[in-house]
């Protein structure tokens, strides 16, 4: 528990990458947007995307992290297994705080019909719907998902190296070609579509829970496996 609790204040020592730094990027992104809606009132409700930074600086994160830590932890004789459950609870926690950040933006934004300005930069039809606690999960599960797809990937390219990632890069781009190939040859582009139609934003984001666990599994069996 020590070794894991040393591990969590190796990461919270670098306050810019965990606090100051998203914080900057997602309240300069929603300032600019909101002095745009104030200049330019108008009647229609004004949609951005600027939330989207967010997310993908927790993606971003997750990537970056393993090549800050990874090799000073182990260098400080911290033990992989350690590392591996400390970085996935500082992913668990940042994840956490950035849903229930967005989340409460996002009903007092609801609340002052978008600020005074119908701006709706933290909530969104469909996103929004359903309950409370379903839009706090929808969040949560995304963040977790982004954090460890960034993860999964720094580990694969600490443990393979630049040939490794260009080897699977290309992999993954043919068995992406043939998978649109074929879902154009067998005409299921209706059907997919149709399928995302009918589901809600909470249910395709429980779709994602899967995918998390094989991050996690596969970044731990990744990072056991790699040397420094």
């Amino acid at each position: 528990m020590n070794r894991i609790s040393g591990v969590l204040t190796l990461h919270f020592r670098d306050k810019w990458s965990w606090i100051y730094i998203p914080a900057i990027i997602l309240f300069s992104s929603f300032a600019v947007n909101l002095i745009i809606g104030f200049l330019v009132p108008s009647q229609v409700a004004i949609y951005t995307g600027g939330v989207s930074s967010i997310f993908i600086y927790l993606f971003v994160a997750g990537i970056i992290v393993v090549a800050k830590t990874f090799p000073f932890a182990v260098g400080m004789s911290i033990r992989r297994v350690d590392y591996f459950i400390g970085t996935v609870v500082i992913g668990a926690i940042s994840s956490f705080v950035f849903s229930l950040l967005i989340f409460l933006m996002g009903q007092l934004e609801n609340q002052s019909n978008g600020w005074g300005n119908r701006l709706h930069f933290f909530y969104f039809p469909y996103v929004n719907d359903g309950t409370l606690v379903e839009q706090f999960g929808m969040y949560m599960i995304l963040f977790l998902h982004l954090f460890f797809l960034g993860f999964l990937i720094a580990s694969f390219a600490k443990r393979f190296g630049r040939k490794g990632m260009f080897i699977s890069s290309m992999a993954f781009l043919l068995i992406g070609s043939i998978a649109v190939y074929l879902i154009h040859f067998f005409e299921l582009w209706g059907n997919i579509f149709s399928w995302f139609v009918d589901k809600t934003a909470v249910q395709i984001s429980f779709w994602l829970l899967p995918l998390v666990l094989f991050y996690l599994l596969a970044s731990f069996l990744l990072l056991r496996r790699t040397s420094v």
